[in-house]
Formats: C-alpha cells, sequence, structure tokens
C-alpha cells in the first residue's frame, strides 16, 4: 500500500495537478496582495486554459501547442464578450467559435488538446460577462496568467518529461507483465475466449503506450543525444517491445495441448509456472523493487528453469521417442522462448541498476529510429479533406455546434443560474464517438452526485473559510490528477473545486450544489441524445477500414519475415516497422469491435461474423510473429523454394481476402503446389527423423546440436506454414460470409 501512495505522489499526472494549482492560486495570491483580486482571477483562468494542452512530446511542437491554444482561447474570449449583447451575432458567433475549435481536432491529438482551451475559453466567457475596455483588461490578465504557467511549466519541464516517459515505461511493463500472464493463464484455461479477449485488450493499451513512448523516447535521443538517463529509458523501450513481441509469438498451440500426453501437459505446465515467475519479476522490475523476492515465485527463475529441463528429459525417457518426437521438439521450442524472455527480464533489471554493457548500448546507434514515429500532418489540405460528412471530426463539430446551441437557449428560456454549466458539461462530454461520449456522460453525472454529497456534508459542518480554501487547493490538484486516467474522480474533484470557489464568493452554497448538479444533468442528456440522433458516427462506417488495414499490414510483415529467412544477416529496420504497424492495426481493429460491440443492437452489423475475422487476425499475427522470433532466436538453414511456395500462396489468400472486401476480383498468376511443398517437407523431416532413430538403435542416445535444431527448424517451420494458411483459408471464408450479410 505504501509504494502505491509514494508511486502516486511521484507520478506525472500528480505533478502536473499540482503545477497547474500552485500556478492557479499562487497568482491569485500575488495579484492579491500587490495589485487586485480581479486580475488574479483573469491570471487564474488563463493559467486553466493554457494548461489543458500541456503534454510532454516533441519541444517545438509542445510550446507552439501552448501558445496557440492560449491565442485561441483569447481570440473567441473576445469575440464572445462583444457579441453577447446582440444575441443574433452571439448565436452566430458561438456556432462558428464552436466549430472552428473543435474542427482543429483533425490534426490529432495535441490538436484536439489546443481546441479544448478555445471550447472551454467560450464556455467560461459567460460565467461573469463584461463590456468596453475591461474585455481587453481581462484578456490581458488572462495572457499574462498563460505566460505564467508557461513559465512554470517550463522551469520544471526537464523534470516532468523524465516523469512522464517513466511513468509510460511503469506502466508499460506492468501492462506486459499482465500480459505475459494472460498468455500463462490461456495455457489450461477452460474458457479461452475471455482470455483472449483480455489479451486482445491490453495487446491495445500496449500498442498505445508504444506508441506514446515512441514520441517521446525517440524524439529525445535524437535532439539530445547520448544523456544517460534517455539512453537508460530507450534501452527498457526496445527491451519492452522484444518482450512482447515474444509473448505474441508463444510458439503453444493450445489445441496440442489439449490433445496432447498427460506427460506433454505435466512439462507444459512446469514451463508455465517458470514463465509466470518471470512475469511476475518484470511486474516487480515496474515498481522498481529491484531486490524484492516475495510474490515472485518459491524458487529462483533459474532454478525453475531447471526444472523444466528436467521435466523435459523425465518425459523423453517415459516415453518412446520415435513416437513422442514432436511433442519434445513442441517442448524445447517451448523452453528457448522461455530462457528468451528470462534474458530479456534480465536485461531490463541490469538496465535499472545501471550496470550496462557495450553490447546493449550498441543498440541505439541505430540511425532509422525516427522511422518509427508517427509524424502528424499539419497540412492545411487536411482541414478541406475532412469538410465531408465522412469524417467523424466534421460530423462531431456539427454536432458539437448544434448541442452547444441546445444548452445556450435552454438555460437562457429557463432563466437558470450559472446556464453555462450546461455548455461547459456539454464540452467536456462529447466526443465523435458514441460509446466514449455515453461513457463520460454516465461518469460526469455520478462524479457530480458523489461531489455534490460530498460538499453537502462539508457546508452542513462548516462554514470557514480557510477550510474551504484547503479543500478547493486539494480537490483542484486531484480534479487534474485523474483528469486522463479516472474521468468519474475528476469530476468528483471538479465538483468540489467548483462549489467551493463559489462558497467562498456567496453564502448560498446549498444553492450553488442544486445548480450545479441539474445543469450537469442537462449537459449530459444533450450530449448523449445529440451523439445518437444528429449525424452519429458508428464503428460499421469505418470497421471495413480496419479490417483492410490489419490485412494489408500483415501481409508486409508476412512479407518482411519471408526476407529474413532468406538473408539472416541482420534484423532490418523495414521489418521492425512492418511489425510496429501490424501490431497497431489489429489493436486499432479490436478497439473498433469492442465499441461496436457498446453501441445501440440495431447498429451492430454481422457482429459473431466480425468477431471471428478479429479472432482469426489476431491469430495470424501471432503466427507471423511466431515464425519471425524463431527465425530470431535459432540458427536456420537456408529457405528452400517449399518454403517461398507456401509463403506466396499465404500471401494471394490474404490479397484475395482485400479484393472480397473492394469487391473486385482476383485471380493468382502463379499458384504454386502446396501438396508437393508439404509432401517435400514432410519428407525432409521423415529422413532426419530417419536418421535419429538410426542413432538410437545404434545407442547414440545423445542427441548431437546440429540434427536437433534441424529437426526442430523444419517441424516448427513446417507447422507455422501450414497454421498460417490455414489461417488465411479462415479468413477468406470469413471475410466473404461478412461481406454477404452486409
Amino acid at each position: 500500500m505504501r509504494p502505491t501512495i509514494v508511486q502516486f505522489f511521484k507520478s506525472y499526472n500528480f505533478t502536473k495537478g499540482l503545477l497547474i494549482s500552485c500556478a492557479a492560486f499562487s497568482a491569485i495570491a500575488i495579484c492579491y496582495f500587490f495589485l487586485n483580486m480581479t486580475i488574479g482571477a483573469g491570471a487564474a483562468l488563463g493559467v486553466l486554459l493554457i494548461s489543458a494542452s500541456d503534454i510532454p512530446g516533441n519541444k517545438k511542437h509542445h510550446l507552439n501547442g501552448m501558445l496557440i491554444s492560449l491565442l485561441l482561447a483569447i481570440t473567441s474570449f473576445i469575440i464572445i464578450h462583444y457579441t453577447m449583447p446582440h444575441v443574433y451575432l452571439l448565436v452566430i458567433s458561438l456556432a462558428v467559435l464552436v466549430f472552428i475549435n473543435s474542427y482543429i481536432s483533425v490534426y490529432g491529438f495535441r490538436a484536439s488538446l489546443v481546441a479544448f482551451s478555445g471550447l472551454l475559453a467560450i464556455s467560461l466567457s459567460f460565467a461573469h460577462p463584461l463590456s468596453g475596455m475591461d474585455i481587453w483588461y481581462n484578456a490581458l490578465y488572462i495572457i499574462g496568467g498563460g505566460m505564467w504557467y508557461l513559465l512554470l511549466s517550463q522551469l520544471v519541464g526537464k523534470l516532468r518529461t523524465q516523469q512522464y516517459s517513466d511513468q509510460l515505461l511503469t506502466e508499460c511493463m506492468e501492462l506486459t507483465s499482465s500480459y505475459l500472464k494472460t498468455r500463462v493463464a490461456s495455457i489450461a484455461a477452460k474458457n479461452r475466449e475471455n482470455a483472449l479477449n483480455k489479451q486482445l485488450a491490453l495487446q491495445n493499451e500496449i500498442n498505445e503506450k508504444h506508441e506514446t513512448l515512441r514520441a517521446i523516447l525517440l524524439h529525445q535521443r535524437q535532439r539530445s543525444g547520448g544523456m544517460y538517463s534517455k539512453r537508460k529509458q530507450l534501452m527498457l523501450f526496445i527491451e519492452l517491445i522484444d518482450i512482447h513481441e515474444f509473448a505474441v509469438a508463444n510458439p503453444l498451440h493450445y489445441k496440442k495441448y489439449d490433445m496432447g500426453s498427460q506427460g506433454f501437459k505435466k512439462a507444459v505446465d512446469e514451463i508455465a509456472i517458470a514463465m509466470n515467475a518471470i512475469a511476475n519479476r518484470l511486474q516487480i522490475l515496474s515498481n522498481r523493487n529491484l531486490h524484492q523476492q516475495k510474490g515472485m515465485a518459491p524458487m529462483s527463475i533459474n532454478e525453475l528453469i531447471v526444472n523444466c529441463k528436467m521435466a523435459i528429459e523425465k518425459f523423453k525417457q517415459e516415453v518412446d521417442v520415435k513416437r513422442y518426437r514432436e511433442e519434445i521438439l513442441q517442448l524445447r521450442n517451448l523452453l528457448d522462448y522461455t530462457e528468451k524472455q528470462h534474458q530479456k527480464v534480465t536485461i531490463i533489471k541490469r538496465i535499472l541498476t545501471g550496470t550496462l554493457t557495450d553490447e546493449i548500448s550498441e543498440r541505439l546507434k541505430n540511425r532509422d529510429r525516427l522511422k518509427f514515429i508517427t509524424p502528424q500532418d499539419y497540412s492545411p489540405k487536411l482541414l478541406l479533406e475532412n469538410l465531408t460528412l465522412k469524417s467523424p471530426i466534421f460530423k462531431h463539430s456539427l454536432r458539437l455546434v448544434v448541442t452547444v446551441l441546445a444548452g445556450y437557449l435552454i438555460g437562457t428560456f429557463f432563466s437558470l443560474q450559472n446556464a453555462y454549466w450546461i455548455i461547459l458539461t456539454i464540452i467536456v462530454i462529447m466526443r465523435p464517438g458514441y460509446v466514449l461520449t455515453k461513457d463520460r456522460s454516465q461518469q460526469r453525472i455520478i462524479g457530480t452526485l458523489i461531489g455534490g454529497a460530498i460538499a453537502v456534508g462539508i457546508v452542513l459542518l462548516t462554514n470557514n473559510i480557510f477550510v474551504y480554501m484547503g479543500i478547493t487547493f486539494v480537490a483542484m490538484t486531484l480534479a487534474f490528477t485523474f483528469v486522463q486516467q479516472n474521468y468519474k474522480a475528476s469530476a468528483v474533484f471538479i465538483t468540489l473545486t467548483i462549489v467551493f470557489v463559489y462558497a467562498m464568493l456567496s453564502p448560498n452554497t446549498l444553492g450553488i450544489i442544486q445548480f450545479r448538479v441539474v445543469d450537469t444533468l442537462v449537459g449530459a442528456i444533450l450530449a448523449s441524445v445529440a451523439n445518437l440522433l444528429l449525424w452519429p458516427t458508428w464503428e460499421k462506417e469505418s470497421i471495413q477500414s480496419l479490417i483492410m488495414e490489419a490485412i494489408a499490414t500483415n501481409k508486409a510483415y508476412l512479407e518482411e519475415a519471408k526476407a529474413f529467412y532468406h538473408d539472416k544477416t541482420e534484423l532490418k529496420t523495414s521489418y521492425k516497422l512492418s511489425r510496429k504497424q501490424t501490431f497497431i492495426a489489429i489493436g486499432n481493429l479490436h478497439a473498433g469491435f469492442q465499441r461496436m460491440t457498446q453501441e445501440p443492437k440495431w447498429q451492430q452489423q454481422n457482429l459473431n461474423r466480425l468477431y471471428e475475422i478479429v479472432v482469426t487476425l489476431n491469430s495470424l499475427l501471432s503466427a507471423t510473429a511466431s515464425m519471425g522470433t524463431y527465425i530470431q532466436i535459432h540458427h536456420t538453414t537456408d529457405a528452400s523454394e517449399y518454403f517461398d511456395a507456401y509463403m506466396n500462396s499465404i500471401i494471394d489468400k490474404l490479397t484475395y481476402c482485400e479484393a472480397i472486401i473492394h469487391k473486385r476480383d482476383f485471380t493468382p498468376q502463379n499458384e504454386p503446389d502446396l501438396n508437393q511443398a508439404k509432401n517435400r517437407l514432410a519428407e525432409i523431416y521423415n529422413n532426419l527423423s530417419a536418421q535419429r532413430n538410426e542413432e538410437i538403435d545404434a545407442g547414440q542416445h545423445a542427441i548431437k546440436d546440429e540434427l536437433r535444431e534441424q529437426l526442430k527448424e523444419v517441424r516448427i517451420i513446417s507447422e507455422q506454414l501450414e497454421w498460417l494458411y490455414a489461417l488465411c483459408q479462415n479468413l477468406h471464408a470469413g471475410i466473404k460470409k461478412y461481406m454477404e450479410g452486409l
């Protein structure tokens, strides 16, 4: 419990929340003692507006994003105030400003945060209407507060960036550990479907962490050279990527486990114990508890691996080797995988303890690292390309305009106190997708009710202004701490912050709580209804493109694995890039499918067929990664023409799947004879087996390493080729049925 609390207070999210609160309160305090509270309130608003876009990354984009967000906020603030006395002009300006600010989100995540600053300024402009020169004075106060926060942010910038990447790495290690455990749990799981769903969800989260870490670590490495802390973080990241790929490429086929002999299952279970211990060790390392032994295993991982080897040897002695050779080879391949994961986790421990070697450091000299960063296109053409109802952002912008206007008119018509809270709730809750908006609406309502109940209890106990100030500071800090990771908790603390800010200004605190709850309910209902009825964005509109992307990237990944089998001198950048893109594409497809399952039933088209496609594509990724990692960690022979024949046929099947989705004809140019390839590979294996049988008959029970590796290679590669081809056939049949059902 104690390490978790310490970790929370050391986290980036808490530091940012504390920075925002300190900046806002210090601005108010400075103005209170040396100027006046009006200036302080404006400066605090400036802090709030610019902090929304404060997220680490590319230093240039980070700084420009914050400055642009402040500019958008000031522009929106001034225009709203000048048009406020004229209802028709106000409605027009409100519509135009909401659309422009929200439409900026086409430029990605950072742009969406910049846009939020402008939208926030629009809603808060209604809090205290101004006129004449007061508008410009308050605009200057807001700029002053924004620049004050910018200054403080830059002063602690390096610390926060280090915290941010450290936190992401910790989360990535925890997720990877959980993923390893789900793979182990799937071996003997009765309900593998649930285990698979957990794996897919974790895989998607890991992909998101990887993408963010690439943008931060690889870019910083390029700009700042070989700083020790950044080298350390980058090396951790590289090892975590490899661990994840090896985990996805887990070479055990679960059906073979189910159909295997009892001795085989016992040996697999022994290996599973070692795998689980490795996952636990990674979990321990994620908390930087480098010397903790409790919870890892009753013995060291090295001892567990020795037990695995003994279990394999025992199984080998108890059975007829000639009959159970395939099971023995599978066990040895599984043991190779486990030992490789143990090596990777050991390297992570050495990185964390600072015992680095030149061999590890050499991995950082790759000049192609920036190719792994997904660049954001900031071309003006992107704005024009999205001016269509096919664009989710364009539809979201239109929807937001209509909903904000409806919220404003409701608040005006019913003369609600603090009616701008309706607009604020709409802006905070509404997202391009139905599911996320629905979830945020529920969390916002629950959080507001809880926050309101807590506020009522505190108000009934005391009306001490110093207590209110302390609660406001703590609540504001926690509100910004949880805003990204737990929106319900954030809503609780946001409500407490707003209530006690007003409680210090007005004696009618209970009335404020009542209006806060009512306005939040109205805003949440409007947002949910609008996302359901106004130009809704459903997952069925984009799911086919996600399937296409998953197929195309997996096909490229297969081609890279094929090329690597031919040329094993070095793992090329193109292989790593194709691997990254495939993992991301499969993660996006699964995330889209999960969102579809939460949409209204009438929008779920062929959900069962779609699930089969998602599972098959994930298995295809696993099979491709399995082949790639096998070639990486074993000394293999030259690729044969029969291997190429199989691979070409597999790639053709995937191309055929793409053609079905595009509704076009496809005819392979040179369709190979797979039976010939399959028979030839089986013949090679049988010849090697016969050679080994002769040695056993002659009393040579100790097998030569070269012969063992050849046997393993032919059997494993042949099985993987057959598995890949079977998966492609299943995918072809599944896509065909799915398209016919539309």
